[in-house]
């Protein structure tokens, strides 16, 4: 639900807007606040707005709900949508409430300084169903699961045995593969995207169960990098299902990024960070040598994975020969599009995985024919995503379509049939550019109207290159031209490239080996500004750094934001 369609919003936004600040440093837009509001409700701090009223929670209550959230992410409690606080909004992170539990039932909460935790030191646990496309077997599977469970207990003396299947018993610790939707309405998203998610202790009956995405190759002591090692992602999501939240720290487990395989399970200790977590909420071990393994060592698989469950015969395109069909930052994440795949860049400049995601599997509602994204932005009007495909567009709400997709380009000032190179909504004056050739059209989102006179030249920029396979903004306002496998950088509010644009893409936002350095393009003669009378705000001058890494790369990851579950990407 999208609160705009409250009237009295307004007057609430207002309201929570912080007071003045001085001259270029800006407060957050309305649009901001009102999708904060969202934030708010969608993850438990705020009761949803009644359906038969128009009437949302008092400013009181807005301002309670934003100092509990502060408060949760430690942040300071000002009760305002200060720049922190939404900048803490748009980290990545799990679909579960903080606040609810599943299904919106509350669940009872126990505040212990690193998450809820089970009052009992013998936990039982079970693997109900097993990885499809993988070339583990399932006592290996088996196997990993207990070496990842007793790197925990060895540390605060706790004790994990197998439930047997058939046994009357219900296991604590639930253990399922699944893929898409799996019945607890937060589904996975193919391969390359989200890994796996574990529920924190509690009193739901889906309370410390942990799934795996059944669409990524699992592995296990593969020597050459692919897949993704089950073992180091097993000891991460059972450190939630134990009650920790993620770390910070930077030899942690429990890190929220996937970091490459653990080393040998049955020599795996702890880093200290997270032997000190788990002593928190249970207490340490026995003093004693760690108990001897009661399985067999493990022995990796001979042969190699082979491809997930439903992947095309044609290979995995290279994220690394650049040539994307469209890039485009939304809400924060930079979206890479390659025919059916994409490939998506955190703020924090980590990308959530090597492998690509599966176009159709998280733009649900895309039509199956569209296998290609030509061009893509976020909508700053109201945060829609516009995904367009030859001469038409699709509209979407988070990864949901709407209806009344897909719409034609003509909507948006474009002749019939043509089709958009590159689309983004400048900040400087809230126009929307679309791209063709070497041309450009400009679309008025205030009155949803195309701006009459185009197209005009792309020559406007200085510096940019002609056809860009896409063009995108920044998280701090700079505006980045992408052709090929290179890049061109230009600062907030400038129209002329930086000096040594262009840079190569690869090992700046797709962790790739670094190509052999380009001669610098020299310094432009005379400066550029913007249209004439087209910026509603002052034009920021290009800075003066010498580091040509993108805007994205410059944000640090903050503790993950998360009680009812928790989503390793």
């Amino acid at each position: 639900m999208w609160l705009p369609e409250y009237p009295v919003l307004s007057l609430l936004l207002l309201l929570l807007l912080p007071a003045p600040v001085p001259a270029r440093a800006l407060g957050p837009s309305a649009q901001d606040v009102s999708l904060s509001v969202d934030w708010l409700t969608r993850y438990g701090y705020l009761p949803p707005p009644h359906p038969a009223q128009a009437q949302l929670q008092s400013p009181e209550q807005l301002r309670d709900a934003i100092k509990i959230m502060q408060r949760f992410a430690g942040l300071k409690e000002t009760g305002l949508m200060d720049e922190d606080t939404l900048a803490t909004m748009k980290k990545p992170r799990c679909s579960l409430p903080d606040v609810l539990g599943v299904a919106g039932l509350v669940r009872r909460r126990r505040y212990a300084l690193t998450g809820s935790f089970w009052k009992k030191k013998q936990l039982f646990w079970r693997v109900q169903s097993f990885p499809q496309g993988s070339a583990l077997s399932q006592d290996t599977v088996r196997s990993l699961m207990y070496y990842a469970l007793a790197a925990w207990g060895t540390e605060v003396g706790m004790t994990f045995k197998e439930a047997e299947p058939g046994v009357g018993m219900e296991p604590e610790l639930l253990i399922d593969f699944a893929r898409a939707y799996h019945k607890d309405s937060y589904p996975f998203d193919g391969p390359g995207g989200t890994l796996a998610h574990a529920f924190f202790p509690g009193d739901h009956p889906i309370s410390g169960d942990t799934h795996f995405d059944d669409d990524e190759v699992w592995t296990f002591g593969a020597s050459d990098g692919s897949g993704t090692d089950l073992f180091a992602v097993a000891v991460h999501e059972f450190g939630h299902a134990l009650g920790l939240a993620h770390s910070s720290a930077p030899d942690s487990i429990m890190r929220p990024f996937y970091q490459g395989p653990a080393g040998d399970p049955l020599k795996y200790r702890l880093p200290h960070d997270d032997r000190e977590g788990i002593q928190q909420l249970y207490g340490k071990g026995p003093n004693h040598p760690y108990p001897k393994p009661t399985r067999k060592p493990l022995v990796p698989p001979p042969q190699s994975p082979g491809q997930p469950p439903e992947s095309p015969s044609v290979p995995v395109p290279d994220r690394c020969s650049g040539n994307f069909d469209a890039i485009a930052n939304i809400r924060g994440e930079v979206f890479f599009f390659k025919g059916p795949w994409f490939w998506r860049l955190q703020p924090s400049g980590q990308l959530v995985s090597s492998r690509p995601a599966k176009l159709h599997r998280f733009w649900e509602g895309l039509p199956e024919n569209v296998v290609t994204v030509n061009a893509a932005y976020s909508r700053p009007s109201d945060g829609r995503i516009l995904l367009f495909s030859g001469d038409q567009f699709w509209v979407f709400q988070d990864r949901e379509l709407e209806a009344g997709s897909p719409k034609l380009v003509t909507e948006m000032g474009l002749p019939p049939k043509e089709t958009v190179d590159a689309v983004f909504s400048w900040p400087q004056n809230g126009k929307t550019y679309l791209i063709r050739g070497e041309q450009y059209w400009r679309y008025d989102e205030a009155v949803h109207s195309p701006d009459p006179g185009y197209p005009k030249s792309l020559s406007l920029w200085e510096g940019a290159p002609s056809a860009p396979d896409d063009v995108t903004i920044g998280n701090r306002g700079d505006t980045y031209f992408f052709k090929g496998t290179k890049y061109w950088r230009f600062a907030p509010g400038s129209v002329v490239a930086e000096p040594g644009s262009p840079s190569h893409m690869g090992p700046d936002w797709l962790d790739c080996p670094a190509s052999a350095p380009d001669p610098p393009a020299p310094r432009p003669k005379s400066p550029r500004v913007p249209e004439p009378g087209n910026c509603q705000c002052e034009i920021n001058q290009a800075g003066s750094s010498s580091r040509r890494l993108p805007g994205f790369l410059f944000f640090s990851s903050l503790l993950s934001l998360l009680l009812g579950t928790v989503i390793w990407s």
